[in-house]
Parts: structure tokens; C-alpha cells; sequence
């Protein structure tokens, strides 16, 4: 087996459990963005903390404000105090129904630090190198199970012709909510169950990987959300610095905190 690739039986347990779990989730996904925006008028403060494996072991730390501009449109400004970050997601399709929706974004991203990965190919997307991108998410919510697809360009500002410069992004999220299995108000803690896939082909070359991300989540009031995730590779051929990683964040989420818009 690669020994930069954790065992794929792990992720294959992990997908059969789901498989065989009555369709009852969430789209509060931790390592991607689902296609619903931030509810409107509202203001998230998140920070996070990743651990880093892999050939260099590191950390990075992580804070972001989120902001509910309207029910259509959410941005996203954050900082690993190397650099800066900027997330703008338009939500232009929605279709509601009882107990489910579907919901299809656009988003853009641009990460600006003075960190340069230049001998990487991959095109790295936590802060180590400045990088644009955008991308297509789609998400459907049936009682509570929810599943979201996003496809994605990402360019490297910073590139040698040795290793190209731009990727195909993609991802596949899954959510489960175990608990509670009836809701009597907003105030109940919320325990959500959650696997990611998360890949990336180069457009130059071979190179690509393809990791899963499994996480547990917890929500207290409907306002404050603790995260705990592990992301390890499938599919490795690349020659990311770091391909594992043990994830924790904390997202608190301000209602109507953003004046209303007048009107005339």
C-alpha cells in the first residue's frame, strides 16, 4: 500500500455506515460550503485549528467573519496571520418543499500571503500560497440528510512552468443529523455526522489526489457550532508537503446583526 495514502477500507466502513443509515442530516458541512448562504442580516465569527501531517508537520491557525449580505448573496473575509482570504457565494436557484430543497451557487475565492509554494504542484488552498478560484455547488436537503456537489477552478498566482498552474476542484459532502430524531425547539443540541470528498486534478500533467473527510458536529442553540474532522488521502499523486490532517473549529452565528436596508 502507499504509504502516503491512509487505508481505503477505512473510508470504504465509513461509507456503508451511511449507506445503510435511514435518509434523516444537515448541510452545515465542515471542510466545504453548501449551497444555502448565511441567513440574511447575519454575522459568523469562526476560528479554527488544523494539525498537519504528512512530510511537514505544522499548524495553522485560522479566523474568519462571515457575512449574511442578503438571502442571496454571503462573504466570507478570513486570515491564517499570513495572509488574507476572500469568499463571495451567490445563491440563484431555489426550490423549496416540505422536510427538503434544492439549492445551486456560484461562488469565487481569492487567498492573497506572502507564502509561495512554488515547488508544489498541487494547488494549495489553506493559506500557503496565493491562489483565485470559482466554482458551481449544488445542494439537496431531504428530511435530514443532506448531499452537495461543487465543481471549481483554482489558479496559482505564483507558478512555474515546471508545475502549471490551474486545477480542477471538486467535492462531494454528505450530512446526517443523529440527534435529536424530533425537534421541540431551536434550543436542542444538534449531533451531525458528516463525510467529505475532496479532490483536485491538475490541469497540467497527471498529478491529482482525492482525500475523505469524516467529522462530527455538534450545535448548541442553533447559534454555536463545534466541529471535529480528519482528512487523509485516497488517492495521492502529488507532492502536497502535507496530505492528513486533524481539524477542530468553532463557528458562532449573530442574527440580524446587519442593519436592515431602507427602503423608500
Amino acid at each position: 500500500m502507499n504509504s502516503r495514502s491512509l487505508p481505503i477500507g477505512f473510508c470504504g466502513l465509513i461509507i456503508a455506515i451511511f449507506a445503510f443509515l435511514p435518509t434523516i442530516a444537515q448541510e452545515l458541512y465542515v471542510f466545504t460550503d453548501p449551497a444555502s448562504t448565511k441567513p440574511a442580516r447575519s454575522i459568523g465569527l469562526k476560528h479554527s485549528f488544523q494539525k498537519m501531517g504528512g512530510n511537514s508537520n505544522r499548524n495553522n491557525q485560522y479566523t474568519q467573519m462571515q457575512f449574511g449580505l442578503s438571502k442571496k448573496v454571503s462573504l466570507y473575509l478570513g486570515t491564517n496571520y499570513n495572509g488574507q482570504d476572500a469568499y463571495v457565494q451567490y445563491r440563484f436557484y431555489t426550490k423549496d418543499a416540505m422536510y427538503a430543497h434544492t439549492r445551486f451557487a456560484l461562488y469565487a475565492k481569492s487567498i492573497q500571503t506572502k507564502l509561495q509554494a512554488i515547488h508544489t504542484s498541487a494547488v494549495l488552498l489553506d493559506g500557503e500560497e496565493s491562489v483565485n478560484g470559482l466554482g458551481f455547488i449544488a445542494t439537496q436537503l431531504k428530511h435530514k440528510w443532506a448531499s452537495s456537489l461543487s465543481l471549481g477552478y483554482v489558479e496559482k498566482q505564483n507558478w512555474s512552468q515546471h508545475y502549471g498552474r490551474g486545477a480542477f476542484q471538486y467535492s462531494f459532502s454528505n450530512g446526517l443529523l443523529v440527534y435529536p430524531k424530533r425537534y421541540s425547539s431551536y434550543g436542542q443540541t444538534n449531533f451531525n455526522l458528516y463525510l467529505e470528498l475532496l479532490g483536485q486534478k491538475l490541469l497540467s500533467g497527471r498529478g491529482q489526489y482525492l482525500d475523505a473527510a469524516p467529522a462530527i458536529q455538534m450545535i448548541f442553540n442553533s447559534q454555536a457550532k463545534l466541529n471535529l474532522g480528519y482528512r487523509f488521502a485516497l488517492l495521492e499523486k502529488t507532492n502536497r508537503m502535507t496530505n492528513n490532517s486533524l481539524f477542530i473549529s468553532l463557528d458562532y452565528l449573530f442574527f440580524n446583526a446587519l442593519p436592515k436596508k431602507k427602503t423608500s
